[in-house]
C-alpha cells in the first residue's frame, strides 16, 4: 500500500506555525524557550492530542507525541526534528520534519493502518542553539553526550539559565532523557543548500556528514580613552579582532567548494564608545568534506591568529571546540529513501550534509536517515527561506512510506 499525505493540510500547518513568531520579511522568530517557542509547542502539542497521540515530555523539554502499536513490546519508529528557529530564522528549518511527521500519522488514521510498532513524533529542544549555545541539545542528552546539569546551567546573553526557562514555559518534563530503545529515526529537512535545486531533483538521500569543527580566539590589547589616547600608542583589541576575522574568512574562501569557515560570534570589553576595548573574543565554525581538510584550516586561522597577535603586540589565544567526526548513514536507509521516491514517481539523488541535524546524534542510538528537500537559492537561516509547497508534499509522502516500512517489518 501507497500513503498520500494531506499536502494541502501539511502546508496549512506550516503556515499557521509560521505565524508564532512571524517577523516583517516573512520568516519566524522563535528561539529555543522563548514565549514565541512555548506557543509553538502548545500548538503541537494541541494538534498531536487532537490526532489521538499521547504525549510526553521529558526533563530537557523533548515533546514525544507517541501512536501506540500493536506489539508494545517493539521499539518505536521516530521522526521529528525542532521548532525552535534562527533568530530570525524561516519558516521550513526544523519546522517541516516536525509537522510532516505529525501529517503522516493522521495518514495512517486515515488509512486505517495500525502498525506493529509505535511511532513517535519528536520536537527536540534548543536545536538551533541561537540562544542557548550550542545547538541540538535535546538530542545530544538523548543520546547520552552531554549531561542534563550541563545542559541546565547553560546560560544565555542575559544569563538566563536553560533550566528555569524551560521551567518558565511549561515544558520542564518529569520523563528521563533517553535511557531506552529506538528503532529507527528518520528526519526530513530542507536541504539547506543549493545542490537539489540545481540538479531539478526533488528527495535527497543523504549519505554522510562533512567534518565539522571551530573554536575560540582570545584577543588581548590595552584599555585606554578613545579620545584622549595618542593613535601610535593605542592597542585596540576590536582592530585586532577585525584582522583575525578578515583572515579567517580568506581561509574560508581558499577553501570552496570542498569546505568552508566563518567568524560568527564577537563579544568585546568594554564595550562602550568612550573606551578603547581591551579584550575581544572571536568564535568561529568550519567545515570540510575530509578530516584532513577541517584540520588544515583550523592550522591556518592558528597561524593566523599567532601572526596577527605577533605583528600588532595583542597577547593571543587559541582553542578548538569538540570537533564533529563525519559518519555514513546506514546504507540500508539510504536506499529506502531512493527506492520509495522512485515507487512515488520523484527524482532523487545522493549528497551529503554539511550542517548539523539531530540525527547526527541519533545515530549512536539507532538506524538513522536524514531527508532532504530543495530550499530556493539553498538560503536557510534566513526570513526568506523557502520551500515549494509541492516539495513538502512530495518529502511527508516519502517519510510516511519509509515510517511504514519500518514501523510493519518483521522481527529482526
Amino acid at each position: 500500500m501507497t500513503l498520500k499525505v494531506d499536502g494541502d493540510r501539511l502546508w496549512s500547518d506550516l503556515m499557521t506555525m509560521a505565524a508564532i513568531g512571524a517577523t516583517a520579511n516573512g520568516g519566524s522568530y522563535r528561539t529555543s524557550l522563548s514565549d514565541a517557542d512555548r506557543d509553538g509547542r502548545n500548538l503541537f502539542v494541541h494538534w498531536a492530542k487532537e490526532a489521538g497521540l499521547g504525549i510526553t515530555v521529558d526533563k530537557i523539554g523533548n515533546i514525544f507525541a507517541r501512536r501506540e502499536g500493536q506489539d508494545p513490546s517493539l521499539a518505536p519508529v521516530m521522526m521529528g526534528s525542532h521548532l525552535d528557529t534562527q533568530a530570525p530564522g524561516g519558516r521550513f528549518d526544523g519546522v517541516l520534519g516536525v509537522l510532516a511527521g505529525l501529517e503522516v500519522v493522521r495518514t495512517l488514521d486515515r488509512a486505517g493502518i495500525r502498525t506493529r510498532r509505535a511511532i513517535e513524533v519528536v520536537n527536540w529542544t534548543n536545536e538551533e542553539g541561537a540562544r542557548f549555545p550550542p545547538g541540538v541539545v535535546g538530542s545530544n542528552l538523548f543520546a547520552g553526550r552531554t549531561t542534563l546539569e550541563t545542559l541546565y546551567q547553560t546560560r544565555d546573553r542575559a544569563g538566563i539559565f536553560m533550566g528555569d526557562e524551560l521551567k518558565r514555559i511549561g515544558y520542564l518534563g518529569e520523563a528521563e532523557v533517553g535511557q531506552r530503545p529506538v528503532d529507527s529515526y528518520l528526519e526530513l529537512h530542507i536541504e539547506q543548500g543549493p545542490v537539489l535545486e540545481a540538479a531539478n531533483v526533488v528527495i535527497g538521500a543523504v549519505t554522510n556528514t562533512s567534518c565539522q569543527g571551530g573554536g575560540i580566539i582570545e584577543i588581548l590589547g590595552e584599555n585606554g580613552h578613545s579620545q584622549t589616547t595618542r593613535m601610535s600608542k593605542r592597542r585596540n583589541a576590536l582592530v585586532g579582532a577585525a584582522r583575525i576575522i578578515e583572515a579567517i574568512e580568506t581561509i574560508g574562501m581558499a577553501q570552496e567548494p570542498h569546505g568552508m569557515a566563518s567568524a560568527t560570534v564577537i563579544d568585546i570589553l568594554p564595550n562602550n564608545r568612550i573606551n578603547i576595548p581591551h579584550k575581544a573574543v572571536v568564535q568561529f565554525l568550519t567545515v570540510h568534506a575530509d578530516p584532513e581538510g577541517r584540520d588544515r584550516i583550523l592550522d591556518a586561522i592558528e597561524q593566523a591568529v599567532v601572526a596577527i597577535g605577533r605583528d600588532n603586540h595583542f597577547t593571543t589565544s587559541f582553542s578548538r571546540n569538540p570537533q564533529r567526526h563525519k559518519f555514513d548513514f546506514p546504507v540500508e536507509l539510504v536506499e529506502l529513501t531512493e527506492r520509495v521516491a522512485g515507487q512515488l514517481g520523484h527524482s532523487s539523488m545522493r549528497l551529503p550534509t554539511w550542517t548539523a541535524h539531530d540525527a547526527l546524534n541519533m545515530h549512536v542510538v539507532c538506524p538513522t536517515a536524514l531527508i532532504f528537500l530543495p530550499c530556493r537559492d539553498g538560503i536557510s537561516h534566513s526570513e526568506f527561506e523557502w520551500c515549494e509547497p509541492q516539495h513538502a508534499t512530495a518529502g511527508a509522502d516519502v517519510l510516511a512510506n519509509m515510517v511504514l516500512d519500518r514501523a510493519q517489518r518483521p522481527d529482526e
